[in-house]
């Protein structure tokens, strides 16, 4: 409670809205994946595991004191995305997702949360992603997920927070297309989105154009916005909630306080 309300009275401090970006898809590029590190400001990168530079990575984002989430690999729509041997699949029993979660979240290290990679019919189903959600939070109840929202109707964000984890999802994907015009317009989508509501989560990946469209914007819009790691951002909404909460509940309190 006291690291809310601390967090809450640092918040009020500064009234700008919030920007989380996440870098997904890491580990296939050293090159790529040091360039999207070192980008300005406080951001969120998810690292594929048992790719060839993840721990690499994962170890880098961490010395620069970067936010490091699990890219967890699930079954796409998409044929044959679940043959590849890290995939959690529909073929898989509850014990044998257990066992394939926490393989993958010790193949990472220093993580803070988790986020689908594909995903796309897994997410779909809740009788797969509540084991997944409870494997996350047996292995470490610290971790938060994110759900990326590779499918309109995804579950994974609710069964999250039935597992109880922290859970966020994402609001904009900057490069579904890879044209730098259509990067900086989902870009520019981002931010409004933030100011309408205080705060949104972008994810990007680690493609040319789009490390060059953030390269040449984020260190303006920190003028306007805050850049928060994802773990930050998922605090900095449970202390608004809470003092919404006991406004709403003290209303008295809140008069005084006006």
């Amino acid at each position: 409670m006291f690291l809310l309300a601390a967090f809450a009275a640092s918040a009020a401090a500064d009234q700008r809205p919030v920007l989380s970006l996440v870098i997904d898809d890491l580990g296939y590029s050293l090159d790529q994946g040091l360039a999207a590190i070192e980008l300005h400001g406080d951001h969120t990168y998810a690292i594929l595991p048992e790719s060839i530079y993840s721990r690499r990575l994962a170890i880098r984002a961490h010395q620069l004191d970067k936010e490091v989430i699990l890219h967890l690999p699930m079954q796409s729509i998409r044929s044959g995305a679940a043959q590849e041997p890290n995939v959690l699949n529909e073929s898989m029993d509850e014990n044998q997702l257990t066992a394939e979660v926490h393989s993958l979240l010790e193949a990472v290290p220093y993580i803070s949360g988790v986020n689908n990679h594909m995903g796309s019919h897994l997410t779909e189903f809740d009788f797969f992603m509540r084991p997944v959600m409870d494997s996350i939070r047996g292995y470490d109840p610290h971790l938060y997920f994110l759900d990326s929202r590779t499918s309109p109707l995804s579950v994974a964000y609710a069964q999250a927070l039935d597992a109880g984890l922290p859970s966020v999802r994402r609001d904009v994907f900057l490069d579904n297309e890879t044209n730098t015009e259509s990067i900086y317009l989902q870009y520019r989508i981002w931010l409004e989105i933030a100011r309408k509501h205080g705060s949104a989560i972008a994810i990007g990946h680690p493609h040319t154009q789009t490390l060059e469209v953030l390269r040449n914007n984020l260190a303006t819009a920190n003028t306007e916005f805050r850049f928060m790691r994802v773990s930050k951002l998922i605090e900095m909404r449970k202390a608004r909630k809470s003092t919404q909460k006991r406004r709403e509940r003290y209303p008295a309190l809140q008069a005084v306080a006006d």
